[in-house]
């Protein structure tokens, strides 16, 4: 009992003395990050090139002034033009050659140059089909999967990573063709209150618009031990059915990179390193090195891979009702079915008389201060009319789409 009494009163004293820990980093080496994928579209290709931080500061820091070019196994030079802090953009539109050879060549502001391995572009393996269904995930979730299927050529294993970008319409629930008008702000210009009217939009901007996410995960699959060297049923995506995105027309493009054996390589590395929830798990994140290496100190890390992949794209589109008919759709992402009735003549306002006019109360009108930020949109006239609250009012998104997404249609957009 004397032990069992010991542990109980002395855990609360060393719980007591347990100060906030402020990871820092030291002696920081800020290495080169490259980030560089040459494709067979005919485009003009990106290079970024930025310089690694301590964890503790955020934001990236963006290597400027850099001399970027890719030469091609038969001596044609690319040359990158820096159009933004760290991005780099080819001068010419072009498309890697299937077979051919390429190599990424970097000297920064300072003089260090770096070079990567020779990268040959792989054969492209088309998208065979793209088709979508309804499902339940491994996490009892109901929703949309997406599916790629291909066909590869010939007996050797082929290497495939996936990403996607999903666009959707969107319709605000709440949009009103009026909209506030603030006449008079100031208060006690005139003697008068706050003056606040509504008027014709002119037009339906915020009623419809579309969104866009891109894929933030490591998608990987190959070949190497399936029997007939094809992707069968490789599900790129899962969307919750409550997901809102799906609530009007939905669309998803997916790109298949047929890559080689040493960046699918990579790429599982740098996935084990990205998944790993503990630093006490079996994997141990660290530096992972790629196939870029500086040309004057072997022993410089470079944190980064150029990869040549041969890319195959295909896009899809369903309307919610198609797979979920007469059933209710999701919710907007955002509670609109709560209406604000702010004041426009706060309480304990006064104006002295003219021809002085000073305000010698609250001197700030929260329905003007709210409109003036933007985060409200016109809902109603108030009834029974109230000369202090004459509107009624709901947070922007409700009544202006553009919060979530851009009125402009996209150019490959079906409806």
């Amino acid at each position: 009992m004397r032990k069992v009494f010991y542990v109980i009163f002395v855990f609360p004293v060393y719980q007591g003395c347990i100060e906030p820990f402020v990871a820092e980093t030291f002696d920081f080496e800020g290495a080169l990050v490259v980030d560089a994928r040459l494709t067979n579209e005919e485009k003009q290709h990106r290079v970024l090139l930025s310089r690694a931080r301590p964890f503790e500061e955020e934001g990236t820091v963006p290597e400027r002034d850099a001399v970027v070019r890719i030469v091609e196994g038969s001596g044609t030079n690319y040359v990158f033009e820096e159009v933004a802090p760290g991005q780099y953009l080819s001068s010419a539109i072009f498309g890697a050659k299937e077979n051919e050879s390429y190599q990424l060549r970097i000297t920064t502001s300072n003089g260090a140059s770096y070079t990567s391995n020779t990268e040959t572009m792989p054969e492209n393996v088309p998208i065979a089909d793209l088709e979508i269904q309804r499902e339940v995930n491994d996490l009892g979730e109901d929703g949309i999967a997406v599916f790629v299927d291909n066909s590869s050529f010939g007996v050797q294993p082929r290497y495939f990573r996936y990403d996607y970008e999903e666009n959707f319409k969107i319709i605000a629930p709440n949009w009103d063709p009026f909209t506030f008008k603030v006449i008079d702000s100031i208060a006690c210009s005139d003697g008068d209150a706050f003056q606040v009217d509504i008027e014709p939009k002119g037009s339906t901007d915020g009623r419809i618009c579309y969104g866009r996410n891109a894929s933030t995960e490591i998608l990987l699959a190959s070949t190497s031990n399936l029997e007939n060297n094809s992707i069968t049923d490789f599900r790129v995506r899962f969307v919750n059915r409550d997901n809102y995105a799906l609530t009007h027309r939905y669309s998803i493009l997916v790109h298949q990179f047929s890559q080689s054996v040493d960046a699918h390589s990579y790429y599982q590395s740098l996935e084990a390193f990205s998944v790993s929830e503990s630093i006490f798990s079996e994997i141990q994140p660290g530096f992972l090195a790629g196939n870029i290496v500086s040309d004057r100190d072997s022993n410089e890390n470079v944190i980064g891979y150029f990869e040549t992949a041969a890319v195959s794209s295909k896009r899809i589109f369903f309307n919610y009702e198609d797979l979920f008919p007469d059933e209710e759709l999701p919710e907007y992402p955002i509670n609109c079915r709560t209406i604000g009735n702010p004041q426009l003549i706060p309480e304990g306002y006064h104006c002295t008389q003219p021809p002085d006019s000073v305000c010698d109360g609250n001197c700030d009108s929260p329905l003007i201060g709210q409109i003036q930020t933007g985060t409200i949109v016109y809902a109603g006239v108030a009834e029974p009319a109230d000369f202090a609250a004459p509107y009624y009012t709901l947070p922007r998104t409700c009544g202006d789409c553009t919060v979530l997404g851009s009125k402009v249609k996209p150019d490959f957009w079906i409806d």
